[in-house]
C-alpha cells in the first residue's frame, strides 16, 4: 500500500472535504481533517491482493451526515479500462446514449454497487500492469459502496470507491434515459467509529486488455455466498417443456410457438403475437427439445409439433438467396424482408441439430439440412475481411442492411455444426477464419458487440457463439488456439455476471420473492437489468473447468444455473404481484438497479418471454446435477 497514492474525503453539505494525511498509529495510516479522523491499514491475502480496513471516526461534538471516499492513483499510464457491467473502455462503441467515457458534463460518473457486476469495481490496466479496486460483501456499510474513475493528465487513474449509494451526476434509468442524481448519505454519532473494508488487486493481465480475469477469479473467492439451484434438472426439463407447450399457436398451419406471454386486461397471461426463430423467440431450440424428448419417449405429438414447426421454417420461409425469413410473422404479414446474423445463425445450427436427431432415428427430413446449408452457403461466400458475416440481411434481395458487430459469431456454432454433421471442409475452415476475425477484431480489445438485438451497444450476448464455437473448434481439431479463444470469450462473459448479492430494498419483489442477484447476468451496456441469459452457456463453462482443470470455471456454471431456476414456477405454479404463472414460467428482467420501473431497484416484471426456458431446458439435457456440487 503505498499512501501517497492514497487520498481520502468526506462530503458534508454538498463540499468535498480531504482527509490530510498525518502520521502513523501502530499498523495504521492516519488521515484526518476537523470531522473525520481515518485509521486505515492493509492486510496482505497473497500475491496481488489486498483487504484494505478503513476506521472512520466522527470527531465532533454532533452526529454527521456525510459521504465517504477513498481515492487510490495508480503509478502507471493506463490504456484499457472496465467498470463490470458498466462501462468497457468508456463504452463508446455503439449507437446508444447509455453512460460514456467516465466524465459526464464535466464531472465523473459515480455507480453505485448494485449496477455493477462485482461491487462498485473499477479496473485500469495496459498490457503489463493492472489495478483494481471493488467493494467488500462482509457487511452491509462496506458492501453499500459507489465508485468511479478519474483520469489524470499523466496518463495514470485515480479509482475511487465513495461511501454510501450514490449514482451521479445523473442516474441512467432506461434505455438511453436519464433521471437526476440519486444521493445517500451515512450518518456518523458523535464520536462514533464505522468501519469500511475493501479489496485492492494489482499484477499483470493475463492477455492485454484482460485484467478482469484475475479480477473475476479474486471477486469468485471473496465474495458472495453461494447457493444451490431451486430444482433438480430433470425437474427443470419437465417445467420447461410444460412451458413451452402453453406456447404453441397454430400459423398457417403450423405449430409455432409464440415469443412469449404478457397479461391482458384481466390480468391473465396469455400468448402474444410473434414466432421468431432464435434470439427471443427461440423456436428452433424449442422444436429440437420437443424432437429429441419425443424420439427418446416415443411421445409421437412432439414429434409431430416439431416437425411442423421446423416445416415451417425450412419450406415457406426459404427465399430465393438461401436465406431464411426467421420472424414468421414478419414475412406472412409482409413487416419486413431483413433477418439479422443472431437468428440466421441460431437457424444454421438447430436444423442441423434436428436434421442430426431425426437421421439418427430414422427419419429423412433432408429439407432441414438444405436449408441450414443454403443459410450457410449464401453467407460464407459473402465473407467480408472487414465486416465478416455482418449484422442484418435483406433475405429477398441479399443484400446487406448492416454490417457492423460481433453478432456474425452467431454464425461459428453452425458451421462447426454442419462440418460434424456432413462434413464439408468449406463450412470448418468458414467457422475458423470467423472465429480468428472476431477474436483479433473485438474479443481481444474485451468488447462484443451488437447481438443484445433491442440495443445497439456493447453486450455480453454476443461472447455467447464465441464460446461455444471456439470449445465446438477444439473437439474437432485439438488446437490449443482454441481453447485460448474459449477461455477469453468466457472471461468476458463472466465480467457480466453478478458475483455478489444485492441488499434488497424493505417492501420490494426481491426482498418479497426472494430473489438474489449472485450468478444472474446483466444484459449489456445499454440495458441495466440481470436476466438468466448465462444458463445456454453452463455447459461450456463446465467443458471449460474439466479442460483447463481450473475450478474458477466450475463455481462460474454454478452460480449462473443457480440463479437462473430460482424463479421458475413450480408443478403448481406461482403467484407474483397477484397474477398466475403457470408451471415453467419466468420472467425475463430483473431490475436490480435504478433501471425501468417504479419499483426498482429489485422490481421483476412480468413479461414471460420464450428464450429463458429454452436455455435452462437445453442446458439441463447436458449436465448432471452431481457437476454443479
Amino acid at each position: 500500500m503505498n499512501e501517497r497514492k492514497m487520498e481520502l474525503f468526506c462530503r458534508v453539505g454538498g463540499r468535498d472535504k480531504e482527509l490530510a494525511a498525518a502520521g502513523r498509529a501502530g499498523e495504521a495510516a492516519v488521515y484526518e481533517n476537523g470531522c473525520l479522523q481515518a485509521l486505515l491499514h492493509g492486510e496482505s491475502l497473497g500475491e496481488g491482493r489486498k483487504r484494505l480496513i478503513c476506521e472512520w471516526k466522527n470527531r465532533t461534538d454532533a452526529a454527521l451526515s456525510c459521504q465517504l471516499e477513498l481515492r487510490i492513483r495508480t503509478d502507471f499510464v493506463f490504456d484499457h479500462y472496465v467498470i463490470p457491467g458498466v462501462s468497457v473502455n468508456g463504452n463508446h462503441w455503439g449507437k446508444g446514449k447509455e453512460p460514456k467515457g467516465l466524465l459526464c458534463e464535466g464531472e465523473p460518473w459515480v455507480f453505485d454497487y448494485r449496477r455493477t457486476t462485482i461491487p462498485a469495481c473499477t479496473i485500469s490496466e495496459n498490457g503489463e500492469r493492472y489495478f483494481a479496486l471493488f467493494a467488500s460483501d462482509e457487511s452491509s456499510l462496506s458492501l453499500q459502496a459507489s465508485c468511479s474513475m478519474l483520469p489524470q493528465e499523466d496518463g495514470t487513474m485515480a479509482h475511487r470507491i465513495l461511501y454510501p449509494c450514490m449514482e451521479r451526476p445523473k442516474t441512467y434509468c432506461g434505455r438511453d434515459e436519464y433521471a437526476p442524481a440519486h444521493e445517500e448519505f451515512l450518518t456518523i454519532g458523535a464520536g462514533e467509529t464505522v468501519r469500511t473494508v475493501c479489496f485492492l488487486l494489482s499484477g499483470r493481465p493475463v492477455y492485454p486488455n484482460f485484467a478482469a480475469a484475475a479480477v473475476e477469479d479474486a471477486a469468485l473467492e471473496l465474495l458472495g455466498s453461494p447457493f444451490s439451484a431451486a430444482c433438480p434438472a430433470d425437474e427443470v426439463k419437465e417445467l420447461c417443456c410444460a412451458f413451452a407447450g402453453r406456447l404453441l399457436t397454430e400459423v398457417n398451419g403450423r405449430k409455432l410457438f409464440s415469443i412469449g406471454q404478457s397479461l391482458d386486461g384481466q390480468g391473465v397471461f396469455h400468448n402474444v403475437s410473434g414466432y421468431e426463430f432464435g434470439w427471443c423467440g427461440q423456436n428452433g431450440m424449442y422444436a429440437r427439445l420437443f424432437l429429441e424428448k419425443g424420439l427418446r419417449t416415443g411421445d409421437q405429438a412432439l414429434i409431430d409439433t416439431a416437425v411442423s414447426n421446423l416445416d415451417a421454417w425450412s419450406h415457406e420461409a426459404v427465399e430465393k438467396t438461401g436465406l431464411i425469413h426467421t420472424h414468421y410473422d414478419w414475412m406472412t404479414e409482409k413487416k419486413s424482408d431483413v433477418e439479422d446474423t443472431c437468428n440466421l445463425g441460431y437457424a444454421v445450427l438447430e436444423l442441423t441439430k434436428a436434421w442430426e436427431a431425426a437421421r439418427r432415428a430414422g427419419m429423412e427430413k433432408p429439407d432441414w439440412l438444405k436449408a441450414a446449408e443454403g443459410t450457410a452457403e449464401f453467407l460464407v461466400s459473402r465473407w467480408s475481411e472487414v465486416s465478416g458475416f455482418g449484422k442484418a440481411w435483406n433475405v429477398k434481395t441479399g443484400e446487406c442492411a448492416d454490417p457492423e458487430g460481433t453478432i456474425g459469431a452467431y454464425l461459428i456454432p453452425g458451421l462447426a455444426e454442419l462440418y460434424r454433421a456432413e462434413g464439408n471442409a468449406r463450412f470448418l475452415e468458414a467457422a475458423r477464419r470467423a472465429c480468428r476475425f472476431y477474436r483479433d477484431r473485438d474479443l481481444s480489445r474485451f468488447l462484443c458487440t451488437a447481438g443484445a438485438l433491442d440495443t445497439y451497444c456493447i453486450d455480453k450476448e454476443t461472447s455467447g457463439p464465441l464460446l461455444t464455437g471456439s470449445l465446438a473448434l477444439y473437439e474437432i481439431d485439438g488446437t490449443d488456439e482454441w481453447l485460448e479463444c474459449a477461455k477469453m470469450a468466457g472471461w468476458y462473459f463472466c465480467a457480466w455476471m453478478f458475483h455478489h448479492d444485492t441488499i434488497p430494498e424493505k417492501d420490494s419483489d426481491f426482498a418479497r420473492y426472494g430473489y438474489r442477484t449472485l450468478g444472474g447476468t446483466s444484459v449489456s451496456a445499454q440495458h441495466h437489468h440481470i436476466d438468466p441469459w448465462g444458463a445456454q452457456v453452463v455447459p461450456q463453462l463446465l467443458q471449460l473447468g474439466r479442460l483447463t482443470g481450473d475450478p474458477h470455471w466450475k463455481k462460474r456454471a454454478s452460480l449462473i444455473w443457480a440463479n437462473a431456476v430460482q424463479n421458475l414456477a413450480p408443478a403448481q405454479g406461482k403467484t407474483i404481484h397477484g397474477h398466475f404463472r403457470e408451471a415453467g414460467a419466468q420472467n425475463e428482467g430483473y431490475l436490480h438497479c435504478f433501471w425501468g420501473e417504479k419499483g426498482a431497484p429489485g422490481f421483476m416484471n412480468d413479461w414471460l418471454v420464450a428464450w429463458p426456458q429454452a436455455f435452462c431446458w437445453n442446458t439441463a439435457e447436458q449436465i448432471r446435477d452431481e457437476e454443479l456440487l
